[in-house]
């Protein structure tokens, strides 16, 4: 089973070492305590209509937003920035997200634990800020971030941003908050290391009583979080975070808000749109994930665009003194593809341990995430052809988070499950059997892998209600796609466009998740250009 959130640590980080930590997330909190100052809106008792009386019409919802009397007090707080503590991993990183991490500021934000109750109980979500370099006077407002997932957490991103784009870092507030159910957030957490294990086990081309051992292992998963995580589960999903994040762009003193979103981060800022049209300023959207979209059709073409990003990484590969495949791209396909079925009916012997077929595809599409991660990949998959497992159960620890004890303490798979099934896309057991056949004709060699990684037995699932973007309420977006990226298929950027005619679509012709702050200066160009001065590009390709 493939676990393929996007990963800013995939994308920028990876090929630094063999088995490079992929996922790097906070200590998790949140406060149960009832709201004190947020208070319910007063509405007079319901009573009979008098005889005769006309039938009083239902009552109109509230508004969405600061235009809610009962937020008030939520939009009105003062945020307490202070100093954050050290980030390892940015303090490990480059001098210069080095330096951006010892200027960061951390606080607590309070929102609703749910919206439609406002004055219950409040929960506190993890905030990031690094504020403006070039001074007041210089000074845009705030620029939020968020790097996707979902499940990951922000403030790695804020800080990579921040370092990479300094132009941007002297004019904003670099700013982001972890979702709820995501590191400072709340971390969701769902099972032990041992179902962990079993959960990233289950094997992506299932006989029938795989698919059934398969969906207990989804229930007991999904159980786990209903019992661990209580009433915050439900209120996990993108609703509620774009709804936190209108509440910080309100803290912050920003009228609209400016944006940066990668992979799920664009499906979280379309959402924004469709909610808060009025509040949408300057939107960065990089690797687009439609809205419109149902889970199946998003389940189908990103298995494809994993497929895709696999050939591209062979045809690569061949003729390299490391590379295990040889001939053609479809010699190389075939023989990925009959060395997974091996993996599937006699796993991989390491100590006493044993690498399966869903964890060596969840390694595999790791490293196709970036093309600097292929050459990784090509020694670990050497390293598989030789009889030798040890450097692909290390990637995997490293990039599924598994201590040396076997805890996944840091991992952030339950956030991306949960928050998925907060939003209603997510597939069954049977459902994923079945689409995992279906793709196999097409994408034979991670294809049914990332099928799986869709599915899930939701103890609290959202309704999956795919919606257009309207144009009509909207300013024109930035759009940027990548033509051969795995996570997020460049096949969305014409739905987009469609949708949004107004907007700018950057085609970036390339390979790997994402292009923004990565190696064009094309598309950097453009995107600093658009939230310096606000004009979009028009159209535009890159290489």
């Amino acid at each position: 089973m493939n676990h393929v959130p996007s990963s800013p640590f995939l994308r920028r980080a990876l090929p630094a070492a063999l088995v490079a930590a992929a996922l790097v997330t906070g200590c998790s909190s949140s406060s149960d305590k009832a709201d004190t100052t947020a208070k319910n809106a007063t509405t007079p008792a319901a009573q009979s209509p008098a005889p005769g009386a006309a039938t009083p019409s239902p009552q109109a919802p509230p508004p969405v937003g600061a235009d809610n009397p009962a937020l008030k007090d939520f939009y009105a707080q003062k945020l307490d920035w202070a100093p954050c503590k050290a980030d390892p991993a940015a303090r490990k990183a480059d001098s210069a997200v080095a330096a951006v991490d010892r200027k960061l500021q951390c606080a607590k934000l309070r929102v609703p634990l749910d919206y439609a109750t406002p004055g219950t109980k409040s929960i506190e979500v993890a905030v990031y800020r690094l504020p403006a370099q070039g001074g007041t006077d210089r000074r845009l407002g705030s620029l939020a971030t968020n790097p996707g997932g979902p499940g990951s957490g922000v403030r790695y991103t804020v800080t990579n941003l921040a370092a990479s784009r300094p132009g941007l870092a002297e004019r904003y507030d670099i700013i982001g908050f972890d979702p709820r159910g995501t590191g400072g957030s709340g971390q969701v957490d769902c099972a032990d290391g041992p179902l962990m294990d079993r959960l990233q086990s289950i094997d992506p081309t299932p006989d029938a009583a795989q698919v059934e051992s398969a969906a207990a292992v989804l229930k007991e998963f999904g159980q786990g979080c209903a019992a661990r995580m209580g009433d915050l589960l439900p209120r996990i999903g993108t609703t509620e975070a774009v709804d936190d994040m209108d509440v910080l762009r309100g803290v912050v003193g920003d009228e609209k808000l400016n944006y940066v979103g990668t992979s799920y981060g664009t499906y979280l800022g379309a959402r924004y749109a469709q909610r808060h049209p009025g509040r949408v300023g300057r939107l960065v959207l990089d690797g687009l994930l439609d809205p419109a979209s149902d889970r199946m059709t998003l389940a189908r073409e990103q298995a494809e665009g994993f497929e895709l990003a696999f050939r591209a990484f062979a045809k690569d590969c061949i003729g390299k003194a490391d590379c295990p495949f040889k001939g053609s791209v479809d010699n190389a396909t075939a023989s990925m593809r009959a060395t997974l079925d091996k993996l599937s009916a006699t796993p991989a012997k390491v100590g006493k341990r044993a690498v399966d077929e869903g964890m060596a595809s969840t390694v595999i599409c790791a490293y196709l995430y970036s093309p600097q991660g292929w050459p990784s990949l090509r020694v670990i998959l050497k390293s598989l052809y030789a009889g030798d497992a040890q450097y692909m159960l290390n990637a995997f620890d490293a990039y599924a988070d598994r201590a040396k004890d076997g805890t996944y303490k840091e991992s952030s798979l339950p956030g991306y499950f949960e928050i998925n099934c907060a939003d209603g896309r997510f597939l069954s057991a049977a459902e994923a059997a079945a689409l995992g056949r279906d793709v196999s004709a097409t994408a034979p060699v991670v294809g049914p892998s990332v099928v799986w990684s869709w599915a899930a037995d939701c103890a609290a699932p959202g309704a999956d209600r795919p919606a257009r973007l309207d144009a009509a309420k909207l300013p024109g977006l930035l759009l940027i796609s990548t033509t051969r990226d795995p996570a997020t298929p460049h096949v969305a950027a014409a739905r987009y466009k469609e949708q949004l005619p107004g907007s700018s679509l950057i085609t970036y012709d390339g390979d790997g998740h994402v292009a923004f702050y990565r190696e064009s200066s094309c598309v950097d160009q453009a995107v600093d250009g658009y939230l310096l001065d606000g004009k979009l590009p028009g159209d535009l390709n890159c290489d």
